[in-house]
């Protein structure tokens, strides 16, 4: 105790367990601290291990630490991973970096196929109700005798020419929607047409309708009534009534377009112009000039009525009808290069060489689905992965209006657009094929179809 109460320090003893002793009656000096103090300090200015090298410890902060009393010896760290997991760790968070860009496109390319799947369900949720209700309606649907009245009436005054097949029809359509047995969707059909034939008869009596108009709405009338005619033969098969019901429908369709006040101008003109050729076509079936064509070849011509009809709907409906100006105009040329060789091959009149290229028309028409380049091209479609509803797309289009254009119109469709990236990408015989129509109108892609 002599040396410390002389206020000597120890000799041999270290610096961190160093004290300074106050003697007895000495005040402590106002430049140093009280002990618990020094000790607080002292352990929020250490240094943790491993930053020695980056930071630097004032000399103030080594004599106040060296003052207090021995901290506890802090735990050892913990071993270094042996030298192969590092580097395991190391690549495997490398492929984890690259991997996440591509689960990012998948992701992607999963939320864009999602969403096609809902637009294609709210599509067929759509059609599914416009179908009951349509349904529906037919169940309502009859003709009381006032309206039959009225109906016959109009029959009476029709024109000649159209006079006789329209009264039988007529009569027959009456009581077919006036039969309790007949399912809502063939009451549907027969109202439509009905009402439509009302109306253009009354639009082919009115003073204030112009002689073009007349000729126009009463070869609408003809089509019209042709095609029941065939829908109501009873010698006839299930799906031949089916075709023909559907195209007097249609028939009706194409007489409001084109009586439609709001309709522009080109549309009219189109549908005008193909609503003729159509009934003519029907027409010339059930009163041929001439000789009347071989059954075989009477089936193409009844076939490709029904495939023009379809493609002229396809035209006019939003959701299908071709996006681009150009490609419309392209496919319009088609349909009424199709529409006038029905006409043209039953004419006898018409020159030989006509004829020749009318047939090659409805023939081409007729074995569209069976061309073996288009059967090349659906099969290479398929190998993209191609979802069903493109394909059905393709499918359609072809068979209405033929290969190739029909077929680029069916790949056009936003159902297709993954399987055309994919076809571009992959590059090869139809790579170019698939490029175009991804980049242009695709009327401007046929000559990139691979030749034979």
């Amino acid at each position: 105790m002599t040396l410390a109460a002389k206020g000597q320090v120890h000799k041999g003893i270290p610096a961190h367990r160093k004290r300074t002793w106050i003697p007895h009656g000495q005040k402590r000096p106002a430049t140093d601290l009280p002990h618990g103090w020094r000790v607080c300090l002292a352990a929020a200015l250490t240094v943790p291990i491993g930053m020695g090298t980056a930071v630097a410890a004032p000399e103030d902060v080594t004599q106040i630490t060296a003052a207090g009393p021995p901290d506890p010896p802090p735990p050892p760290p913990p071993p270094p991973p042996p030298p192969d997991e590092q580097e395991q760790q190391q690549p495997d968070q490398q492929e984890q970096e690259q991997q996440q860009p591509d689960q990012q496109e998948q992701e992607q390319e999963q939320q864009q196929e999602q969403e096609q799947e809902q637009e294609q369900e709210q599509q067929q949720e759509q059609e599914q109700q416009e179908q009951q209700e349509q349904q529906q309606d037919g169940q309502k649907q009859f003709v009381n005798p006032q309206q039959q009245q009225e109906m016959e009436e109009q029959v009476e005054k029709a024109p000649a020419q159209v006079k006789a097949e329209l009264d039988a029809v007529v009569s027959e359509t009456l009581k077919i929607i006036n039969n309790p047995a007949t399912s809502p969707e063939d009451k549907a059909a027969y109202t439509t047409v009905l009402n439509q034939l009302s109306v253009t008869l009354n639009k082919i009596e009115d003073v204030n309708t112009s002689a073009e108009d007349k000729a126009t709405y009463t070869k609408a009338v003809a089509g019209m009534a042709e095609a029941l005619k065939i829908a109501q033969d009873p010698k006839r098969t299930a799906v031949d009534r089916a075709a023909h019901r559907g195209i007097a429908q249609n028939l009706a369709f194409f007489s409001a377009v084109v009586q439609d006040p709001k309709a522009s101008p080109e549309s009219k003109a189109f549908f005008r112009a193909n609503l003729e050729l159509i009934s003519d076509a029907l027409v010339a079936l059930s009163k041929p000039k001439g000789p009347p064509k071989p059954p075989a070849e009477q089936k193409k011509i009844e076939t490709g009525v029904k495939k023009t009809v379809e493609a002229m709907k396809a035209i006019q409906n939003p959701k299908t009808k071709p996006k681009d100006p150009k490609d419309q105009k392209v496919i319009q040329q088609v349909v009424e290069k199709s529409t006038k060789a029905l006409v043209t091959v039953q004419n006898p009149d018409a020159p030989e060489e006509e004829r020749k290229e009318a047939q090659a028309t409805v023939d081409q028409l007729d074995g569209a689905s069976q061309n073996s380049s288009y059967q090349e091209f659906l099969q290479e479609v398929k190998r993209l992965g191609a979802p069903g509803s493109c394909v059905e797309k393709i499918e359609s289009r072809t068979n209405e209006t033929g290969w190739p254009e029909g077929s680029l119109w069916g790949l056009s469709d936003p159902s297709c657009a993954d399987t055309v990236t994919a076809g571009a990408s992959e590059g090869g015989k139809w790579g170019p094929l698939f490029e175009c129509v991804g980049t242009k109108p695709f009327s401007e892609c046929v000559g990139t179809v691979p030749k034979e």
